[in-house]
């Protein structure tokens, strides 16, 4: 019963049961029902699903949590940018589906919006009408209606340069970082890579998007974070080893990649 219950689930966050069609799920991605230009809507509210990522991106959250869960790292889970809170939905979902204690959920988010770099003057997310707002409100009714809503999920509401801070004392197993811009991604790495765990994993979801490539590639030059950036599904990860420095900076490719 796991596996059909997290297939649902995936099936329902991302609205292929209302907007897939004919298309398999392997293939649809609700992004086709988005202006990529703009971000600008195609389809009415009532239509939009709680995620963007696709089955594969999903997949690849649980893939990697099992890994992580194998290996024995420890660390609570964190995304930031969190948007209506359907990735935050399905780890919550997997730590029950997979009877996984001591681990709790962070979602942090402004909750009104992507903000604009002050930075990075080249980004195209600058250029968005559409700032994904999705206050905390609701947020935490998207997540109660799939009744996850506890005690171990945790909220960081606010800017990151002003919250992330206050997660100083914490430490993190795995990292997704889905906030578009650069100087979002580019200030969620400072503040949460030191928390990362040693072999623990760092997901990122706009690897598409040129101002959060940039950030990334400019924070690991920055700290001779060496080692392969692994791609799966469009979304780029890696472990953090143990030394970052020189040629001890290698990082594992886990099983999910190729």
């Amino acid at each position: 019963m796991r596996v059909e219950y997290l297939e649902l689930l995936k099936r329902t966050l991302t609205n292929f049961t209302n907007l897939g069609g004919a298309d398999s799920f392997e293939t649809f991605h609700a992004i086709r029902y988005c202006d990529p230009k703009r971000g600008d809507w195609l389809i009415e509210p009532v239509a939009r699903p709680l995620t963007f990522l696709s089955k594969g991106q999903l997949d690849l959250i649980e893939v990697l949590l099992l890994e992580l869960e194998q290996r024995k790292v420890p660390g609570d889970l964190i995304e930031a940018g969190v948007w209506r809170g359907g990735a935050i939905i399905f780890m919550r979902a997997l730590l029950n589906a997979y009877e996984i204690e001591g681990r709790c959920i962070y979602a942090a988010d402004s909750f009104c919006g992507i903000p604009p770099n002050e930075t990075f003057r080249h980004d195209p997310v600058d250029s968005w009408s559409n700032r994904w707002v999705a206050s905390i409100e609701e947020v935490k009714a998207n997540i109660a209606r799939f009744n996850l809503l506890d005690e171990r999920v945790e909220f960081v509401p606010g800017y990151f340069a002003d919250s992330l801070g206050a997660l100083a004392n914490k430490r993190f197993a795995m990292v997704r970082l889905d906030s578009d811009a650069h100087d979002s991604i580019m200030t969620s790495l400072e503040q949460l890579y030191p928390l990362l765990t040693p072999g623990g994993v760092l997901i990122i979801d706009d690897w598409h998007l040129i101002g959060c490539r940039f950030a990334v590639e400019e924070f690991r030059k920055r700290h001779a974070i060496a080692g392969e950036i692994a791609v799966k599904a469009g979304n780029a990860y890696w472990f953090k080893p143990d030394r970052e420095e020189g040629e001890n900076a290698g990082t594992r490719t886990g099983n999910a990649s190729g």
